[in-house]
């Protein structure tokens, strides 16, 4: 008797609350409410992923290696961190783009790597560290009001020599290279940080870019020394300099 009461609330439920409860019970995986959106979430995220795949694999650099560029404009700039120069390149050559480019001004928005063919996103839970030829894009916020997406490419990454370089994208603004030169001088590190741009635009390129350039160099830097230092960002030296070659 008290079996057959069971069976009768059993039907019941299934009865009022429609076959979900069924599979609930059963097993919560096979009950799937919104595959059809899912779905459709799933063929979205991978049409994106197959579009910007195609866009980094066309990357062209906005320069050619040992091209003259003394029609560029040059900046310089000299970070000086009091720690030894292998824990400061470990630093910057093992960190995630999300750790280097994390905001306000510069976010990393997404990564190519030639070598395996493979876009990496910045929601991706595996980002892999910088590599010879990665091809990157991040997002600069301008003013509060305007995002600007820049692209570039690790044109050389020099582990004896302690040397990073990345090349401008032929579609940016701006074009040129910037380059990292690390040295150790009585225990401590000094980064020499250059820059050599150009654009259509010699006014922007003479007293908008300059400065915008420096803040975001800074941003860049005091995530790599906050991270060596685990010190306050404002606790190291730098200097700056700019040359106008024109």
């Amino acid at each position: 008797m008290r079996s057959f009461i069971t069976i009768s609330t059993f039907l019941i439920l299934i009865t009022i609350t429609g076959p979900q409860y069924l599979y609930s019970i059963n097993s919560i995986d096979n009950y799937i409410p919104f595959s059809k959106g899912s779905d459709e979430n799933d063929k979205k995220k991978k049409k994106d992923r197959t579009t910007i795949l195609k866009k980094l694999r066309l990357f062209k650099s906005s320069i050619y290696k040992n091209q003259d560029l003394k029609d560029f404009n040059y900046h310089l700039k000299i970070y000086v961190i009091d720690a030894d120069i292998e824990s400061v390149w470990s630093t910057y050559t093992n960190s995630k783009p999300n750790e280097v480019w994390h905001g306000p001004l510069g976010t990393y928005k997404h990564s190519y790597s030639t070598k395996e063919d493979k876009i990496y996103l910045s929601n991706d839970s595996l980002l892999p560290v910088i590599e010879l030829d990665m091809v990157y894009e991040i997002n600069l916020k301008i003013a509060k009001i305007l995002n600007v997406g820049v692209a570039f490419k690790i044109t050389d990454l020099d582990h004896k020599n302690k040397v990073i370089e990345f090349t401008y994208g032929e579609e940016n603004k701006s074009h040129g290279r910037q380059k990292i030169i690390f040295s150790e001088f009585k225990g401590k590190t000094y980064i020499f940080h250059s820059s050599n741009f150009k654009s259509e635009n010699k006014i922007r390129d003479k007293y908008l870019y300059p400065k915008f350039h420096e803040v975001c160099m800074d941003e860049f830097h005091n995530n790599m020394i906050s991270k060596i230092m685990n010190t306050k960002k404002e606790e190291y030296i730098q200097t700056s300099y700019l040359f106008d070659n024109k």
